[in-house]
């Protein structure tokens, strides 16, 4: 089978692996003599500006020359210590110590996926491919006047008169009765209307005419008259709209792909109790 060979080389995991690489590759010719001598402690100069930086950001100032060799003199400690600790086995079995590598694999992982930038055609294509993660919730604006069934006989009845008084132009605030809710939203999302009223409301409100009074609608709480002044409908955004969103989305996918890719290859045979 022939492979597109172009297509291939716009593949973001043919792009992290190669990059994954890269960095160990340039690790290992940065680092030679700790690989020829493996007991040699070697403090590189961007060690020393690291032990500087630390000192300066908790003292606010840069250290003297004698606090300069103070440091280097505690990081070579803290090297000999740690690496007896390695001979020793001490690291085996820990799980503080095995979460904390985890995490910083985690961290190499993040900053070589984010080493690749989608395009705007990558971008599209997640965002067509993942739309009810990105589309937008239809809002609506309304009026409500509450009619509680603690305080009403015959709340079918009582909501006839009042929707007739509504309809004819008096004042919606002084028909209802009490509630904790407000008497009117703007643009609410149709999940905060569900949350607030629940779901009979909400979907009785998605279909219910807009600029007139209609009732009654029930809630969890009792019975609404309702006018709906404004409804805009759900849709998808357009790439320009959410951009931002979906390149984090789509970035933190290729760090989950990412990982994956390194798992399998890491330990190919998924069924076995141990990979070693």
């Amino acid at each position: 089978m022939a492979i597109d060979l172009k297509k291939a080389l716009r593949e973001p995991m043919l792009h992290f692996l190669a990059i994954g690489a890269g960095l160990f590759i340039a690790f290992g010719a940065l680092n030679p003599s700790e690989a020829e001598n493996p007991d040699k402690i070697v403090v590189s100069s961007g060690q020393i500006e690291q032990l500087e930086a630390g000192f300066t950001k908790t003292w606010s100032r840069p250290p003297t020359p004698q606090e300069r060799q103070r440091l280097i003199s505690e990081y070579i400690r803290d090297e000999v210590f740690y690496r007896e600790a390695l001979n020793l086995g001490l690291d085996e079995g820990d799980g503080l110590i095995r979460r904390r590598l985890r995490q910083k694999l985690g961290f190499i992982l993040e900053d070589v996926s984010a080493l690749t930038s989608p395009s705007d055609e990558d971008l599209q294509l997640y965002l067509t491919a993942n739309e009810d993660r990105f589309r937008l919730c239809p809002k609506l604006s309304f009026q409500h006047v509450y009619l509680s069934p603690d305080k009403r006989n015959d709340i079918g009845r009582d909501a006839e008169v009042v929707l007739t008084r509504v309809r004819a132009g008096e004042d919606a605030a002084l028909l209802g009765d009490p509630i904790m809710l407000p008497p009117s939203y703007q643009l609410a999302s149709v999940a905060q209307i569900r949350r607030d009223f629940g779901e009979e409301f909400a979907g009785s409100l998605a279909s219910a005419p807009v600029g007139t009074w209609v009732g009654p609608v029930r809630s969890g709480f009792g019975a609404h008259l309702v006018l709906v002044s404004d409804r805009i409908p759900g849709r998808l955004p357009d790439l320009a709209e959410v951009r931002d969103l979906v390149a984090r989305e789509w970035q933190l996918e290729q760090k989950k792909a990412l990982e994956e890719e390194t798992f399998k290859n890491c330990c190919p045979d998924m069924m076995s109790l141990s990979c070693r």
